[in-house]
């Protein structure tokens, strides 16, 4: 028999409206934190117990709450922050809509305590929605709410929480995410009677790092902030430098208006500012703090407030690209021939007379050359000589720089004094991985392997020209990159690699960049090994990886005017950091050397 339509009893309504708003015990302390905040609290203080499912605690140092409007706090729709609906395209407050100590009142039994500045305090307790009558006494000032036994009056409800361990973690990344947007205010977290959490007030980037203090992954030196002001919205960033990095997005955090969102455009926008800097499959810590404009921010689209609809969205998302860009850009120390120069643009020296015509990267043994200051690093004679086809391939993908057309034309004699008078010295080679070169006050140890990986990897981008295979390369592979090569062969043939199935789970690669010819097999290992991803990520790996096949390994001894062309290019770098996001030049300088063994400059 068909049911009638009824109007549902308020009780019954009143608990399936709150499961929208809290869903388990972290929502509850993001409202309750979000009020605090509204109430102007410098200090907020949360405590748990078992996972927040038997009691939260939050106490805060706010405005506190008048006696005569307790009984309204735990009603429907009873807000302080909104009174028209145009206040809803002016917001500056976390909450609006009145639903939060509702529905929180409806799942649970709530003890508020409030005191305002002047005044006498008073309690009130709601009981899963049955109110009690209003009661004098309270803190001496600011606002005391307890939450008992969560869900107990809707059992159905508390089967989906998980265990208190679980729970208690939850809780305190809320905690954690809330205290980022606030860092003026301190915040401290209790999971039972043991302090989990004590955040003093601080500056932004020093809240990020109290924050993440016993993340293993994270390395505050590696750390930078940044800001960048547009009409009618602001930036701030503390992000990390390429050195830094996660294999997953957890730590890239969008705040629009102080909330936290999930924004996908500007978490993209942070992933182009990285571009290169970082391998792919690589993301960074980065907080990004978006102030805009209220009339261009829509938060009333997600009970949870997670969503928002940005009216500049676009503007926004370019903005930040640039400003991180420039940032990254800035963290990387910049290396110079010039020391007048020292980490500013590029400085191109002219060829010496000797080595003009020399292919840049053609091997010469272990013969002795004069080091760029007359002198004579010293190359031991028992070790072997790098294996000539490989400077050969780095001569194919390595095309040698020409001269820019404003730069002068030098005559031997110049170019002599250029070599004697040049601004670096080749020292040597040491554990067959690192160059020694001193330039001024300083030394630098530069990994071959790396340096040159990043030559190859910027040559390889902006190679041209296709080379079909004499014979095709067939290879076979597994049914997801069998799968990701159906969907997705055309993104190869961009770049000229020309695919084709020949079989079930057999490709054929027919054609290939022409600078890449002598390492087709690197290349299909790759296509081999890649099954999903972002095309984007996609490039960074396959340059990547075509780029470390080809450059220089650890162990190969190289002759000293190899390893100077080596270092004019390393020098030339607009940034010395590896196609995998690491930094291959250290810098010694005298004075650390100096202090080291005591002296005194």
């Amino acid at each position: 028999m068909p049911q009638k339509i009824h109007i549902l009893d308020p009780l019954v309504a009143q608990r399936i409206a709150a499961g929208e708003v809290i869903d388990r015990p972290s929502s509850v302390v993001r409202e309750l934190i979000d009020n605090a905040v509204d109430a102007n609290a410098s200090s907020i203080i949360v405590q748990i117990e078992e996972g927040g499912i038997e009691k939260i605690t939050v106490v805060d140092d706010g405005v506190g709450i008048a006696p005569e409007d307790l009984p309204l706090c735990c009603r429907s729709h009873a807000t302080s922050k909104v009174t028209t609906l145009e206040d809803l395209y002016s917001l500056g407050t976390m909450g609006f809509r009145g639903e939060a100590l509702y529905s929180i009142a409806a799942s649970a039994k709530v003890t508020i305590s409030s005191t305002r500045a002047g005044s006498t305090g008073a309690t009130i307790v709601v009981d899963n929605g049955r109110e009690s009558d209003v009661v004098p006494g309270g803190p001496n000032t600011g606002t005391r709410i307890e939450v008992a036994h969560l869900f107990a009056a809707i059992p159905a409800r508390r089967l989906f929480l998980k265990r208190p361990a679980t729970e208690s973690t939850m809780c305190r990344n809320v905690m954690v995410e809330k205290a980022m947007a606030f860092p003026e205010i301190s915040f401290q977290f209790y999971d039972g009677e043991a302090l989990k959490l004590d955040l003093p007030a601080t500056s932004p980037k020093q809240r990020v790092l109290d924050a993440l203090a016993n993340d293993k992954h994270l390395i505050p030196s590696e750390t930078t902030e940044t800001s960048d002001t547009a009409s009618r919205f602001s930036l701030y960033a503390v992000a990390t430098t390429p050195a830094c990095y996660r294999t997953d997005r957890s730590h890239i955090k969008i705040y629009v208006n102080r909330r936290p969102v999930e924004e996908y455009a500007l978490v993209q926008a942070i992933t182009y500012g990285y571009g290169e800097m970082l391998p792919g499959g690589a993301f960074p810590y980065c907080y990004l703090f978006v102030t805009v404009d209220p009339e261009l921010v829509d938060f009333n689209i997600h009970p949870a407030k997670r969503e928002v609809k940005l009216r500049n969205k676009a503007e926004i998302h370019h903005q930040v690209v640039a400003m991180i860009r420039q940032q990254i850009r800035k963290s990387i120390p910049r290396l110079s021939l010039d020391a007048k120069q020292e980490r500013q643009g590029t400085f191109d020296i002219p060829p010496t007379s000797g080595a003009a015509e020399e292919p840049m990267f053609g091997y010469r043994g272990n013969t002795k050359g004069s080091g760029s200051a007359g002198q004579q690093p010293n190359v031991p004679s028992a070790q072997k000589p790098t294996d000539p086809q490989w400077f050969q391939r780095a001569k194919e993908i390595l095309e040698k720089k020409p001269l820019d057309q404003g730069e002068r034309q030098v005559s031997p004699s110049q170019d002599q004094q250029s070599a004697n008078h040049s601004e670096f010295q080749y020292i040597g080679q040491i554990f067959e991985l690192f160059l020694v070169v001193q330039k001024g006050d300083s030394v630098y140890l530069i990994d071959q392997h790396a340096a040159h990986e990043r030559i190859l990897y910027d040559q390889i981008r902006k190679q041209g020209g296709i080379q079909r295979l004499m014979v095709p390369l067939r290879f076979e592979v597994e049914r997801s990159v069998d799968d990701f090569l159906s969907n997705h062969g055309a993104w190869y043939a961009e770049y000229g690699l020309d695919l084709q199935r020949s079989g079930d789970l057999e490709w054929e690669l027919s054609s290939i960049p022409a600078s890449w010819k002598s390492i087709e097999s690197s290349v299909v290992e790759f296509i081999g090994s890649q099954s999903a991803g972002d095309m984007a990520e996609l490039e960074k790996r396959l340059y990547a990886t075509i780029a470390c096949h080809a450059a220089i390994k650890d162990g190969d001894t190289i002759d000293p005017m190899t390893a100077e062309a080596l270092i004019r290019k390393v020098f030339e770098l607009e940034h010395p950091v590896c196609p995998h996001g690491r930094t291959f030049v250290v810098e010694i300088t005298k004075e650390h050397l100096w202090k080291a063994v005591g002296r005194i400059m």
